[in-house]
């Protein structure tokens, strides 16, 4: 992700890739500071404090237009259920009411 954002390949050696082994990164132009944000991210030099590409595959940042509509036609499906749900709790008599209404007197 580096590359593609400044263009060109990863130094292999020099200042630039030592800062990079050791966490520091340069500014990178153009790039919206929550892409920089996961790319500092991505290249911490301890292994253990990068996030794994199944976390970074739920960044909202990095989901394409399409998931990020998928995601909201999701929501506010979810959103109708519950509201569905909540109405028909209302029209529907609580149970024990129910049991007495259904027992006959003998």
């Amino acid at each position: 992700m580096y590359e593609i954002v400044v263009n060109r390949p990863l130094p292999l050696d020099g200042q630039e890739w030592q800062d990079l082994r050791a966490g520091r990164l340069g500014p990178l132009p153009g790039t919206p500071p929550e892409l920089q944000k996961i790319i500092r991210q991505m290249m911490h030099e301890d292994a253990k404090n990068r996030p794994t590409a199944a976390e970074l595959l739920t960044r909202r940042q990095l989901l394409s237009d399409e998931q990020k509509k998928l995601i909201m036609e999701q929501n506010k499906a979810k959103e109708a259920k519950e509201a569905l749900e909540a109405n028909l709790r209302k029209l529907t008599p609580p149970r024990r009411l129910l049991q007495r209404a259904n027992t006959c007197p003998r």
